[in-house]
């Protein structure tokens, strides 16, 4: 095809629809649309809204199709361009960032990057990227320990897509999001109902990898309840089926902590960690080595939790903080070390009461 036969209107368009597809969790379309892009990628790249979009919805795909392979680099692409004088692509630009800074644990640069996003929400005329700003958003609150305000979001994303027809898993994303809510508030009956309804409708369109983390979350939720083996039967089928999933790999290593069995649990966190230090992802190379060293000396154990607090206390992950003080405080308690148990019991409740006032009004 003749470059002047690819006008920027179709390439717009062909972009337009490759947003959509994505915007719809249709993975098969989205995998055709962008073999097609690839083939006139000469053209989209002469142009430079074009080829800025193209960036942009390249990262988004690649978050559609494997998210957990998400490394600092991921953004580099987009970071070179210039970003075009348009509220639309700035908005992307904000919205995208912020879902890559989630992806690599830096929180407070995500949450900053959604804000800007959101006040150019204005300028976006489509209520499914409203829907998919909300869910997205709704996301990073929760994974910042904000439960009660991504429910508060999943529930606008949710109320949108349940007017329009076909879009079943997006309604069955936005159930699960608000499962991972209800874990942390300890409504176990809630998340239970609202797990089964999204692995009912992800195993019937087909999708695994929506699927295996609806298992990873089930094994979450276990996990909080204390119920390692159910736990560890839904977690090792997913890092049967998924060996790079490194969340699934730390939460399986700790269950068989908790049921001391370090054989099991010790390759788990190797893996973790070699899979983390590919990705460069701070928190959970943080996490898999605080479970290495609960296996080795409480010095060491005490060395890695100081250096972690160091990581959660900039992102502001005063429940991380809370947890691995807890466990090394009862660590030194088991020891009769009872002035270093009372130094980190008291650094797990002051944690506690951080986390307790990111949610009280101002």
């Amino acid at each position: 095809m003749g470059a002047d036969v690819v006008t920027r209107e179709q390439m717009k368009h062909l972009l337009d629809d490759w947003y959509h597809s994505m915007l719809k969790q249709d993975v098969v379309k989205a995998k055709a649309l962008n073999e097609e892009i690839e083939s006139k990628i000469i053209y989209i790249k002469e142009d430079q809204y074009a080829a800025f979009y193209q960036a942009l919805l390249k990262f988004r795909y690649h978050v559609l199709i494997d998210s957990l392979s998400i490394t600092r680099n991921s953004f580099d692409e987009i970071d070179a361009l210039i970003i075009p004088n348009d509220a639309l692509l700035t908005h992307y630009y904000h919205l995208f960032k912020g879902i890559h800074a989630m992806y690599i644990s830096n929180y407070i640069e995500s949450q900053n990057h959604f804000e800007e996003a959101g006040k150019l929400l204005k300028h976006i005329t489509s209520s499914l990227e409203h829907a998919e700003f909300n869910y997205r958003f709704a996301y990073m609150s929760y994974q910042t320990y904000k439960p009660l305000m991504a429910i508060d979001q999943i529930r606008l994303a949710k109320d949108e897509y349940e007017k329009h027809p076909g879009y079943e898993v997006c309604i069955a994303l936005c159930e699960n999001i608000f499962a991972m809510a209800c874990i942390d508030l300890r409504q176990f009956e809630q998340a239970e109902e609202s797990f089964t309804k999204s692995l009912d409708v992800f195993q019937q369109v087909g999708i695994e990898r929506f699927t295996l983390m609806v298992r990873n979350n089930l094994g979450l939720m276990y996990a909080n309840q204390n119920l390692s083996k159910l736990a560890i039967r839904h977690l090792s089928e997913v890092t049967r089926k998924s060996p790079n999933h490194f969340r699934a790999l730390y939460l399986e290593a700790d269950e068989y902590l908790k049921l001391n069995e370090y054989s099991r649990a010790e390759p788990l966190i190797e893996k973790g960690i070699y899979l983390c230090n590919q990705l460069e992802n701070q928190e959970y190379q943080y996490r898999f080595t605080i479970l290495k060293e609960m296996i080795t000396s409480t010095e060491e154990l005490e060395k890695s939790v100081l250096a972690g607090i160091m990581y959660f206390e900039k992102e502001e992950l005063f429940d991380c903080i809370e947890e691995y003080t807890d466990r090394l405080a009862d660590r030194f308690y088991n020891e009769n070390n009872h002035e270093k148990a009372s130094k980190y019991y008291h650094m797990s409740k002051e944690a506690r009461h951080k986390q307790m006032s990111k949610g009280a009004l101002k």
